[in-house]
């Protein structure tokens, strides 16, 4: 009707759950999540120990909700010690029933670097299972993410991370679908192979997962990872050399940055896939914070030179 704005999408609402808003004036998306203030931080507690009362660590099944799916060698009920990888739906939900907690490991110590390849791989299978349960389930879109160390937003030192499935096409991946399509139209092929193509000095490893430095970094030692074959769907990769890839990208962005907090994420194609896409993972150490400037403007403003960060990414990169 028209003068009467139209109703904000909400996913499954409930009483813990958050609302997915759009804001009119400006086309960004907002989810309002009132409930999540509540939930626990670990400002308190120090990063690598162990607690009694961290619900990650085995033998604390009972302070999740009920897990829904486990990698379980042995068997055993769910709820239960026994498991080496834990989804549980997240205590405090962005978004009722599509907000999801991948454990990593039962050992609170554990990140995913420090797991043996096969043991990570086995973590990017539960990764992509997730992905796949919501994107067939009803959601537009999953995005995974990773939060590490409290400057990153991470609210408890237990390493995890979590999946967010939207009713909605996120307004970063659909800028991205954008600029897949425009780039096709006009020259043909894949922006994203062309980027890796291109890399030059800014790449930082060529297997078969790649990974490079954008020459349009947002954040100081940004590292993107894409498969060198062209693929859209993370559903149907081989995770083999992602695993071998990132456990490289987590070591040499923790020794180039001297352990700075770091955010990653991954993008791939949502339920609907209408045009060109490629899956990739974004990693984004947080060396400084976002000013007035960024958040005026969204435009980001970023005081390193790509190559040369892609050096020392090069110079801390582990080698087999």
């Amino acid at each position: 009707m028209e003068g009467r704005e139209e109703q904000n999408p909400v996913d499954r609402p409930g009483e813990a759950g958050g609302e997915l808003r759009r804001n009119p004036v400006n086309g960004k998306l907002a989810i309002i999540a009132p409930a999540r203030a509540v939930r626990p931080h670990a400002g308190g507690i120090a990063a690598g120990t162990p607690t009694d009362t961290c619900p990650f660590c085995a033998g604390h099944e009972h302070l999740t909700p009920p897990e829904v799916d486990a990698v379980r060698p042995g068997g055993g009920p769910p709820d239960t010690p026994g498991w080496r990888v834990r989804v549980v739906p997240n205590k405090y939900p962005a978004l009722t029933g599509r907000h999801e907690v991948i454990v990593h490991s039962p050992v609170h110590e554990v990140e995913l670097e420090d797991l043996a390849e096969d043991a990570l791989l086995e973590v990017l299978e539960v990764w992509r299972r997730r992905i796949a349960f919501q994107l067939v389930d009803g959601a537009a879109a999953a995005t995974l993410i990773v939060n590490r160390g409290t400057g990153a937003g991470a609210s408890q030192p237990h390493p995890h991370a979590q999946l967010f499935a939207t009713p909605v096409v996120p307004s970063l991946l659909l800028d991205e679908l954008a600029e897949f399509e425009r780039f096709r139209n006009r020259y043909g092929g894949c922006v994203l192979c062309s980027q890796v193509e291109s890399a030059g000095d800014r790449l930082v490893d060529d297997g078969e997962v790649a990974a490079w430095v954008p020459a349009a970094m947002r954040f100081s030692h940004e590292l993107w990872l894409a498969p060198r074959e062209h693929e859209a769907d993370l559903r149907d990769t081989d995770l083999a050399p992602l695993a071998a890839t990132l456990g490289r990208a987590l070591v040499a962005a923790d020794a180039a940055t001297s352990g700075a907090p770091l955010n990653f994420w991954l993008h791939t194609a949502p339920a609907r896939l209408r045009g060109p896409f490629h899956w990739h993972l974004e990693m984004a150490p947080r060396l400084s914070g976002i000013a007035g400037f960024e958040l005026g403007t969204d435009i980001a403003l970023v005081a390193a030179d790509p190559v040369e960060a892609a050096a020392a990414l090069r110079a801390a990169w582990p080698h087999a």
